[in-house]
């Protein structure tokens, strides 16, 4: 079985619960890049966390989305951007936290006895 037919829905009853359990819902809102307004569509789950990023970082979407913009390569695509931002951020905010450092830790700890 290759990729695309591991992601290939039987019946469109199948479609329609892969699409409800992977959120499937694009939501298109209007940000500015560097003073310019585009249109960007992203997951609610995505615009949910950048609100987060921007709220923890004092700034405004629109401030992130300049950012994400001047630094991303010129060949990607913005919103594959964007979702690496995302991840990234909390990726690293992961990694810092205290808490959760100690848990994967453990979790490590506990793969390496049992591997």
């Amino acid at each position: 079985m290759n990729q695309d037919e591991t992601f290939q829905a039987k019946s469109p009853e199948s479609a329609a619960a892969a699409q409800q359990l992977l959120g499937g819902e694009l939501i298109s809102k209007n940000v500015r890049i560097s003073g310019r307004r585009t249109s960007v569509r992203l997951e609610p789950e995505m615009w949910e966390a950048l609100e987060e990023v921007a709220a923890t970082q004092g700034c405004t979407v629109h401030d992130l989305c300049s950012a994400v913009s001047d630094l991303k390569h010129p060949a990607a695509s913005f919103t594959g951007a964007l979702r690496v931002f995302v991840m990234e951020y909390f990726r690293s905010a992961a990694k810092t936290n205290r808490p959760v450092g100690l848990i994967q830790k453990r979790i490590a700890l506990k793969d390496s006895k049992s591997g």
